[in-house]
């Protein structure tokens, strides 16, 4: 198992549910508990964006290099907010 050193362990502050299944909202009231395995696929899924960033850092200065790193970030927050939605990845779309 990967180090996850980076990851909280004091107690929750109540914007964190221990529930994985709590009640559904859009708007995420309380975030769901994540499982080890969804912890350790977002630590993945962050290291690889960082280094995207790091390569799109070598790029020349710019509009577009800015553009990229702009998209780049909007794309991370959307996959980290698929992979921490109020549905548990191992729920299928139907299941919603």
């Amino acid at each position: 198992m990967r180090d996850m050193a980076n990851v909280y362990e004091g107690p929750t502050d109540g914007r964190q549910s221990d529930d994985q299944y709590g009640p559904l909202s859009r708007f995420r009231p309380r975030y769901r508990a994540l499982s080890d395995d969804e912890k350790l696929f977002h630590d993945d899924l962050k290291a690889h964006y960082a280094m995207i960033e790091h390569m799109a850092d070598q790029l020349p200065p710019g509009r577009y290099k800015s553009l990229a790193l702009t998209a780049l970030e909007e794309s991370c927050m959307w996959a980290v907010k698929a992979l921490t939605d109020n549905i548990p990845s191992n729920k299928t779309d139907q299941d919603k």
